[in-house]
């Protein structure tokens, strides 16, 4: 925080104040009010060279520059006034915003009741995100005095850098604005006499969406006629323009910088006649022109399929040792316990957990290629991105801990379900098992998997769906080839009490996966969702209870059901309101940071890494180790991390460019520049000491 000053000088009300990199002033056209006056105040933010600070709506990442007033009796504030903002493209980033200095004005209103002669205070906190090829969080304290007289008086100085502003701030459209559907997003078409007017003069023109209508708003194809211009855009996954109103503003910029907007409310419609009969070619094209067509990956041959399978395979098996899987899977080992020694129901077991193994892979894949097809990047673990998810599977874990503990049981009196049915549970719950182990093993992605993923994602649909198919098939395998072995029921020993205190003890892996989660659902939505689902839990055993005591009639059982249900609902929901603080580290990771350490020689060593990555959590041991620190420290190593906890474009971008499917992935970027090095998802210290030697060039 920083405290302000008032500037020198008779007949003025400006102040001012510093923070690391920027100086924020408040000025005003008034250095004496009127009760009742009505006029204009500014914020004026002055930048350090090679920063910027954001508009309204601030593109692919950041934050506008806001204001909290200090309640003043007798004078009401407006919002802030965004002139016309530029372009920042930022590697795969399109922001907008304003660099070297931006000035907002606002209206004050005096109240009628103000007293000549007397001073009212002015002030509040300035707060703004300010970036280079880091972002910080900066605020400054503005707090001076406006006197109040019989006549308004002028301030020179402010007024005329307030007049100076306005023909920046965009004005209201008086013709037409359409927008429509097109084969590759949408068309945005204008039709107004004061823009057409403008674009002889035009050296640039773009549009700058209110909200987030566009997957890449840098892709704009402009073009003029004598009524107006149109704009073809890429529309997002999620893109309502074409079917609703698109709100933002078109910005024709002249020879000499200055910017002219006009909002736009286009609403649904073909575009207007002469609107677009020439393309205009944008002097500034950073971001603007569409990149030239990516080559298509060609199909694999036969050869390169089998070898990918089979990759896939092993991929599959040796997921059953990664330490994500390992708690789902002590219910299965539970189950082959009860089952082994009757083989007619180990069979049943087996295939029931191979289908839901199976069927959880298979959606994973086509959830992956419909993201695809929408223009996303996604990988493996995208399904814990997602707050909501994460807290219900949370509670999953936590009803099936409660279920292996005895607190109820599935098909027992909890449901109602008679006794027949006992076995057709056993094997439903087989099948709920394979889905858990998927659902909880897939962020991780082990040795085998990880190429075998990677080379399938951009392959046709059908090679993708194989390669999820066969990955699942390694991953049930070995239980499946127990299921189907009679001679392991002879190494087991007989069924009898023991089992029930095997079972119990198994509860206490899924309690522990329950906290793991939470920890994740902490990094994601801070206390908050993880009180919401500590509530749930408590709900949840609630509910159960009630269940044993009135699940005898069906009101009970409704009553019991409504409080279960709620207790995973409500949750659930309540996750998606709340949001993580977001922590500004020195070593996050930016394509921008990359390159800024590759000019200054260093070796740089980057750990994409998330919260709900088990395997990546445990390679940290080896990333932190003693005598990996010291070898960093030694060659000047610069250690990044890039966090793909809640979904990131950027961060799927780059991991996609590497050929990987998800997180855990290692790079290490040598001092005389080039490709990195990609390491194994296991790490050891010797394998990361070796691997920063060699791009220093010291071994």
């Amino acid at each position: 925080m920083v405290a302000a000053s008032a500037l020198a000088g008779a007949a003025t009300a400006q102040v001012s104040a510093k923070s690391d990199h920027a100086e924020g002033t408040l000025v005003f056209e008034r250095s004496a009010a009127t009760p009742g006056d009505i006029f204009l105040g500014a914020l004026k933010l002055d930048l350090a060279e090679g920063w910027h600070v954001y508009w309204k709506n601030p593109g692919d990442s950041g934050l506008p520059p806001t204001a909290t007033w200090t309640p003043s009796p007798g004078v009401t504030f407006g919002d802030f006034r965004f002139p016309a903002p530029h372009a920042i493209p930022l590697a795969t980033l399109m922001n907008y915003g304003y660099e070297h200095q931006v000035v907002l004005p606002f209206q004050i209103q005096i109240a009628a009741e103000a007293e000549p002669g007397t001073d009212v205070p002015i002030g509040g906190k300035i707060e703004y995100l300010i970036c280079s090829d880091i972002c910080i969080p900066e605020d400054i304290d503005l707090a001076t005095t406006l006197r109040i007289a019989a006549a308004p008086e002028t301030d020179n100085a402010g007024s005329t850098l307030i007049v100076g502003t306005l023909p920046r701030i965009p004005v209201a459209l008086t013709g037409k604005a359409t927008v429509e559907r097109t084969a590759t997003g949408f068309r945005l078409a204008v039709a107004d006499p004061g823009l057409a007017s403008a674009i002889g003069a035009a050296k640039n023109i773009r549009f700058f969406p209110e909200g987030p209508e566009l997957s890449n708003p840098a892709r704009q194809i402009v073009k003029t006629g004598p009524e107006g211009v149109s704009i073809d855009l890429t529309a997002s996954d999620f893109a309502k323009a074409g079917d609703q109103n698109l709100n933002g503003i078109v910005v024709l910029t002249d020879a000499d910088g200055a910017a002219h907007g006009w909002e736009i409310a286009a609403t649904p419609g073909p575009a207007p006649a002469g609107v677009a009969d020439t393309e205009f070619i944008n002097a500034d094209t950073s971001g603007l022109a569409p990149p030239p067509p990516v080559a298509e990956t060609p199909p694999m041959g036969f050869a390169d399929l089998m070898l990918t399978l089979g990759f896939a395979f092993v991929g599959g098996l040796v997921l059953n040792l990664m330490p994500c899987v390992l708690p789902v899977l002590t219910i299965k080992a539970a189950g082959l316990v009860h089952t082994a020694h009757d083989p007619k129901v180990s069979r049943a077991h087996g295939i029931a957990y191979l289908s839901g193994v199976v069927l959880c892979f298979a959606a994973i894949g086509a959830i992956l290629i419909a993201l695809r097809a929408a223009g996303d990047q996604a990988g493996l673990g995208f399904q814990l991105q997602y707050p909501p998810v994460t807290a219900l599977f949370a509670l999953i874990m936590f009803a099936v801990g409660l279920n292996l503990l005895g607190v109820f049981e599935i098909g027992g009196s909890l449901m109602g379900v008679g006794g027949r049915l006992a076995d057709k549970g056993g094997t439903s719950g087989a099948f709920f098992t394979g889905l858990l182990a998927v659902f909880v093993g897939a962020p991780c992605v082990g040795p085998f998997m990880a190429p075998a993923v990677g080379v399938a994602i951009s392959q046709p649909p059908i090679v993708v769906m194989a390669v999820f198919i066969v990955i699942g098939i390694g991953l049930a395998a070995p239980f499946v080839l127990l299921s189907f072995t009679p001679a392991f029921a002879k190494i087991l020993p007989k069924p009898g009490k023991w089992m029930m205190t095997f079972r119990q003890a198994l509860a206490f892996p899924m309690f522990l996966t329950v906290l793991w989660l939470l920890w994740v659902l902490s990094g994601q939505t801070g206390a908050d969702g993880v009180i919401a689902v500590l509530a749930g839990a408590i709900a949840l055993a609630f509910g159960i209870w009630l269940a044993e005591r009135i699940g005898r009639n069906m009101l009970g059982k409704l009553v019991a059901g409504v409080v279960i249900l709620a207790a995973f609902v409500v949750p659930a929901t309540a996750t998606t309101w709340s949001k993580a603080e977001a922590q500004v580290t020195a070593n996050a990771w930016s394509p921008e940071k990359v390159a800024e350490l590759q000019a200054e020689g260093r070796v740089i060593f980057v750990d994409f890494t998330a919260r709900w990555c088990v395997t990546c959590q445990f390679n940290k041991g080896a990333i932190h180790d003693a005598s990996v620190a010291k070898t960093f420290s030694d060659l000047d190593v610069a250690f990044l991390e890039a966090d793909w906890t809640n979904k990131d474009k950027v961060i799927a971008e780059e991991l996609a460019k590497h050929g990987a499917a998800g997180v855990p992935l290692y790079l290490v970027y040598p001092a005389k520049g080039g490709e990195p090095k990609k390491l194994d998802q296991l790490l050891t210290p010797g394998m990361i000491e070796t691997a920063v030697r060699q791009a220093a060039g010291s071994l």
